[in-house]
């Protein structure tokens, strides 16, 4: 299950493939404090390893390992419970009853070419549904790999490497499980005009991120901040966590050790990203 962890917020924006050649790590410093930082992607094929050399070089030189959240918690019965109490409604709604009849019947259109019965997802909110479906899609597709986080969380621990995470896996389900409270409707339509191109969509996604182009991921990670609920999504998954994890940098940036901050893509892109807060904060960042 911790798949739906890694797919983060995959679910609300999708973003398109770039021409520039560049990478997706920066430097942060201010005198002799540094860290390096990299955006990420969750799901990765495998045929896209090895990766670019600036996540190696930036791997060589960190002392310590940061994460977004442990996403290993969710193969244990704890963090499984944990993950249902934030997926499922405790108020006896369901899924039928907070969608439109119309929303809800293209949903299970979606859900039937994907070999989904949503009957048995009809408890669940729709973000839960959502990760799912995308889930089960990537993997029909052969595309559900380890991603760039697990990547290098395996080799830390492999390695003996010290991890750290910016939030805890309750805090991060609390988030990505309620994006769509009192908008559910706007969040599934939006997420299933993305969802029908789903293959093409994560091959872009990974074109971008390999790239580099921070300005197209810019723009595309702000593609629907036009209406009063996409600002309301761009805002919870996206900046209120990137405002949290900055204290926690500049902690980090008093350390002697050097940390690799390895994130979603997104967070060091549009508004509020991390690395304008990080700017705005006197630090110098420096793309690899």
């Amino acid at each position: 299950m911790r798949i739906l962890l890694q797919l983060g917020c995959a679910l609300a924006v999708f973003l398109s493939a770039s021409a520039a050649a560049d990478s997706s790590v920066w430097r942060i410093s201010k005198g002799a404090q540094q860290l390096y930082i990299a955006g990420t992607v969750h799901l990765l094929p495998p045929e896209q390893f090895p990766l670019p050399d600036e996540f190696t070089k930036a791997y060589q030189q960190a002392d310590v390992l940061v994460f977004e959240t442990d996403v290993r918690q969710l193969e244990t019965p704890q963090g499984m419970q944990l993950l249902m109490q934030h997926a499922m409604y405790n108020d006896g709604r369901k899924l039928n009853q907070v969608l439109s009849a119309t929303t809800f019947k293209q949903l299970q259109q979606f859900a039937t070419a994907q070999g989904v019965d949503l009957k048995a997802l009809n408890g669940f909110k729709p973000d839960f549904v959502l990760l799912t479906l995308m889930q089960v899609a990537l993997q029909k597709a052969g595309m559900a790999g380890e991603g760039v986080d697990m990547y290098f969380l395996n080799k830390a621990v492999a390695e003996s490497k010290p991890l750290h995470f910016l939030e805890t896996v309750d805090q991060q389900l609390s988030i990505l499980l309620n994006v769509s409270a009192a908008n559910e409707d706007v969040f599934v339509q939006q997420n299933l005009a993305q969802l029908s191109g789903l293959e093409q969509q994560l091959t872009q996604i990974i074109s971008a991120w390999r790239s580099g182009n921070t300005e197209e991921l810019s723009e595309l990670a702000m593609a629907f901040t036009d209406t009063a609920e996409g600002k309301q999504f761009y805002q919870a998954l996206l900046v209120q966590r990137n405002q949290n994890w900055i204290p926690q940098l500049k902690q980090m940036l008093a350390t002697k050790e050097v940390e690799l901050v390895l994130v979603g893509a997104l967070h060091l892109a549009g508004d509020s990203n991390v690395l304008e807060l990080l700017q705005q904060q006197g630090y110098q960042v420096t793309k690899l």
